[in-house]
């Protein structure tokens, strides 16, 4: 689970031009409200999940802007979960409160992502205008609706406005640009360009 900025720069890195909806999917599967159904829909305690996500992927229409993004969340968390998460798990686990701090750091990543992009805020603010597309065969039908998308943004978004100068210690901001690099890559490897 990383930070909703981290998801939306790895999709510019992909897509650079895609429409508003492919933006919008690379969050919405942070909407779920649940920690379990979150683990649940990321496939989180499947032994292959690689092979989980390629035989959901097998049931998308991938020439789904939607769809497409929240394909791409899906394969970022499994690869942050590796390199994010568990390094920093094992490294502080026997600490009180870590998973706070983790939380916060990655909550720090994101500000610093979002404000030294100067397309985000503009993105946000498109995305919260958004009208998402459930119909049976979009992914996650169930749990993500309108008013889920405006106060997932809200819950994400105004805080990030007030952390202006801060970044993040665990999350640097070279490790954050060498990882969305390596997942964009490896996406368009995997599931083609769009």
């Amino acid at each position: 689970m990383s930070s909703a900025m981290v998801h939306l720069s790895c999709a510019k890195k992909v897509d650079a031009n895609a429409p508003v909806l492919f933006y919008t999917g690379n969050i919405a599967p942070d909407m779920i409200g649940t920690r379990a159904e979150k683990d649940r829909t990321h496939f989180r305690g499947i032994p292959d999940r690689f092979g989980a996500l390629h035989r959901f992927a097998e049931g998308l229409d991938l020439s789904d802007p939607f769809s497409r993004g929240v394909l791409l969340h899906l394969f970022l968390d499994l690869h942050w979960d590796r390199e994010g998460y568990d390094v920093y798990a094992a490294a502080h686990a026997s600490e009180p409160g870590w998973f706070f701090q983790y939380r916060r750091e990655i909550f720090l990543a994101g500000s610093y992502l979002y404000h030294h992009d100067p397309e985000a805020p503009a993105l946000f603010l498109e995305m919260n205008r958004t009208f998402l597309p459930l119909n049976p065969s979009s992914p996650f039908p169930c749990g993500i609706t309108r008013d889920g998308l405006q106060g997932f943004l809200a819950r994400t978004w105004y805080p990030m406005l007030n952390a202006r100068e801060a970044y993040s210690v665990a999350f640097p901001p070279d490790f954050v640009e060498q990882f969305t690099d390596f997942v964009a890559g490896e996406f368009r490897k995997t599931f083609g360009k769009a």
